[in-house]
């Protein structure tokens, strides 16, 4: 293809995903407050908008060279798209009475759409998630022929295909009703707050607060990235937004560049796990176990506070411990200016919060909060002069909001195929009853298995798919073996989430790597080491609940006391400093109190406390000998 020609394809191809992506976030918008369709169609719509513009993007637009193949293989693959959503659209009515009653006509649509979302998941994320999906899809067949302890009767292609394509128990299941309901409408939230200038405010803010202190920049890509993943809901994508100026303003003063790298991923990752907007997989979760989202956002608040905590401290120990300074005062924003300038930012998470405290749902949440949001921006983009510039962008958010929803939404559809085989032949409470007797039925054998296949499964694949199985089949043991339900399907949520940053495969670190010009390899390590004291977190809340806001007051305030002082005293053990630096047997006491605070068992808190205390004691008197040594 000559290259005028690919320019005019190109050219076309991109004015059709704005037209989509805009049209997307209209009909989302909408139907979040009319309901327009029912479920399915809800979803095949859905489906076909996210459909058309992977391919497009990804066959079209972002390849260096189009060739005559790739236009014809889009062309024919937005055409099964279309075909293939199309008819659940237009014969709903006819597949709904018939029930059941499947036709050749269902078979090879549904044949088309399986093809469609297999490609699709490949193009977008890779091959992980499809070999995934593909070998339960080849499950269902083989059962007669597999071990007992997962055999089943087996069931034939004329049942299968039609199951995982015209009910909601497949590809248009719960996983893509959670990215057809919330998470375009979220995505989009959160592009109307980035486009219009919120990604820098939350930077200055976050620079304005720590950027002085013992090694500020770290700090405030721990606090930015913290803030800005609640609103992007991605690790990858919120490295490549505050990654770009916290990065190298760490190296500035001194962090070495895997470090600086490590230190920015690990950080990313917490946005999926801290409140109000926690990622597609939150919001599956509430749909999966059937509680209000802002009960999952409750529960998450205590775990999501701890892994901030544990990041923040161990970022000032190294700071500590290698003499890393702060930036200069005069070079840093003020914070007076930052809040009258942005402070306006604030308002839509705020917004989220009371709506969602009130009862609403999370469509219409976040419905009224981008109606609020839009307003709020354009006003304030009037009173700046800047009213068609603030437009534009909201314009823009309008695209990006579809277009950043399509990897979304066919990993979802993806998952909904993993979903729909295990309904089908039982496995999910197969595998429940083998975990639970490989674990003999004991927690605390069941669940650093459970941690490390979901470490496994995220190096490859995404959150969100990562949660459907890990929650459709690892989850339920821990039910079985008395863990409350939420406790256990957060367990496996964190653990999906920070697979992002856990090597050989890290692609938050990854990506950071990038920005810091650092080795891949050794940043995840940096990113894997500085976030060590998260992995711990999980573990705590899946002990002791009250952690999740379960039980009272009391129970509340003692093990989060406990917590923290264990993640302090891990935090020392790992960067060899406390109130100063540790020597050996310092340390050592440490790890022990450490554990005994972890245990979150009161008779072994009376060990661990008094070491604590002894420790800081003898940190405390080492200081006042070197002050009087140095006076």
């Amino acid at each position: 293809m000559r290259p005028e020609t690919q320019e005019r394809v190109q050219r076309v191809a991109a004015g059709i995903v704005t037209i989509l992506g805009i049209a997307a976030s209209v009909y989302h918008l909408y139907a979040a407050y009319a309901y327009p369709l029912f479920a399915l169609q809800h979803r095949a719509l859905h489906l076909l908008f996210m459909g058309t513009m992977l391919y497009l993007v990804h066959a079209i637009l972002k390849p260096k060279r189009v060739t005559w193949a790739s236009l014809v293989y889009t062309v024919v693959f937005v055409a099964m798209t279309v075909l293939a959503t199309g008819y659940v659209l237009v014969n709903y009515a006819n597949v709904a009475t018939r029930a059941g009653a499947y036709n050749q006509w269902d078979i090879l649509f549904g044949l088309m759409m399986l093809l469609v979302v297999f490609e699709g998941a490949r193009r977008g994320t890779g091959w992980p998630i499809v070999i995934v999906a593909a070998a339960f899809f080849i499950f269902a067949f083989v059962g007669p022929y597999l071990p007992a302890i997962i055999a089943h009767r087996g069931f034939p292609l004329a049942r299968t295909v039609p199951f995982l394509y015209l009910t909601t128990e497949g590809i248009f299941g719960i996983p893509l009703g959670v990215s057809a309901k919330f998470v375009l409408l979220f995505i989009l939230y959160g592009a109307i707050l980035e486009k219009t200038g919120a990604g820098k405010f939350f930077l200055d803010l976050a620079m304005a607060v720590a950027g002085s202190t013992r090694g500020g920049p770290a700090k405030a890509a721990v606090l930015s990235s913290a803030v800005m993943g609640t609103v992007s809901g991605s690790s990858v994508a919120n490295v490549t937004t505050t990654g770009t100026f916290t990065i190298p303003l760490m190296k500035r003063i001194g962090v070495k560049p895997e470090s600086a790298g490590g230190i920015e991923a690990s950080a990313s990752t917490m946005g999926q796990i801290t409140p109000p907007v926690m990622g597609a997989a939150a919001f599956l979760m509430a749909e999966y176990i059937g509680v209000p989202y802002i009960r999952i956002a409750g529960a998450a608040v205590i775990p999501a506070l701890l892994a901030f905590y544990s990041m923040f401290v161990q970022v000032d120990f190294m700071a500590a411990v290698t003499g890393l300074k702060g930036l200069p005062r005069p070079d840093l924003p003020r914070l007076a200016q930052v809040l009258r300038e942005g402070g306006h930012f604030l308002l839509p998470l705020i917004a989220l919060f009371y709506f969602l405290l009130n009862g609403y749902s999370p469509e219409r949440a976040v419905f009224w909060t981008i109606l609020f949001t839009i307003a709020l921006v354009l006003v304030m983009g009037w009173r700046r002069g800047e009213f068609k510039a603030t437009l534009r962008h909201v314009v823009d958010a309008f695209r990006e909001g579809g277009v950043h929803t399509v990897e979304v939404a066919i990993i979802c559809a993806a998952a909904g195929i993993i979903i729909g085989v295990t309904t089908m032949t039982g496995l999910g409470l197969r595998i429940s009853g083998i975990v639970v007797d490989l674990a003999g039925g004991q927690l605390w054998l069941a669940a650093p298995l459970a941690a490390i296949s979901s470490l496994i499964l995220g190096m490859g694949i995404p959150t969100t798919a990562n949660y459907v199985i890990q929650a459709t089949l690892v989850a339920p043991a821990f039910v079985t073996m008395g863990v409350p339900l939420l406790s256990a399907h957060l367990f496996v949520f964190y653990f999906g989430v920070i697979a992002d940053v856990t090597p050989p495969v890290a692609l938050a670190a990854f990506a950071a790597s990038g920005i810091a010009q650092s080795d891949p390899f050794r940043t995840g390590l940096e990113g894997f080491r500085f976030g060590l004291a998260k992995y711990v977190v999980p573990f705590l809340f899946l002990i002791n609940p009250a952690l999740l806001l379960q039980g009272s007051t009391v129970d509340i305030v003692v093990g989060v006391g406990a917590a923290v002082l264990g993640i302090t005293a891990m935090v020392a053990v790992l960067q060899g400093y406390l109130f100063g630096p540790l020597r050996a047997w310092q340390r050592a006491l440490l790890a022990v109190a450490t554990l005994a605070m972890f245990s979150m068992q009161p008779r072994f808190w009376l060990l661990g406390l008094p070491l604590l205390v002894l420790i800081s004691v003898s940190q405390w008197r080492t200081a006042q000998a070197r002050e009087t040594v140095a006076a």
